[in-house]
């Protein structure tokens, strides 16, 4: 069986290496990037089953690299859960509309959960 991919996308090394960890424990392939030019170029050049966007980059917002996703023919179609730090109305909103699928607030949401949002959302 292919483990399912997944890419992680967030500035905090910490963060980043502790989801990895974790996903990668939980039998999924996890690779990271600490950018959004670089997160925008390994998801292109990759194509993970899903990928863990935070919204506050450095290079390029999680904004942009989702609307620049969306852009591309293979990117259109893959599943974004923004993870970040910003609870923010207006963000939520503009990130539903371009097209990520759920919004997770880092603090409100344990290692398990992350991991059983993302299973869950693999498994439809």
């Amino acid at each position: 069986m292919n483990k399912k991919k997944v890419l992680v996308v967030d500035d905090d090394e910490n963060m980043n290496a502790v989801l990895m960890e974790k996903l990668n424990f939980s039998g999924f392939e996890a690779q990271g990037a600490f950018d959004g030019e670089e997160g925008l170029k390994r998801a292109l050049e990759w194509h993970p089953d899903i990928i863990l966007l935070d919204l506050m980059l450095p290079k390029m917002t999680g904004m942009d690299v989702l609307s620049k996703l969306r852009e591309d023919a293979w990117g259109k179609g893959v599943k974004v859960i923004m993870l970040t730090a910003v609870e923010n109305a207006k963000l939520v909103s503009a990130a539903m509309e371009r097209g990520a699928f759920t919004y997770l607030v880092k603090i409100e949401h344990s290692l398990d959960d992350i991991v059983k949002k993302i299973t869950d959302e693999l498994a439809k």
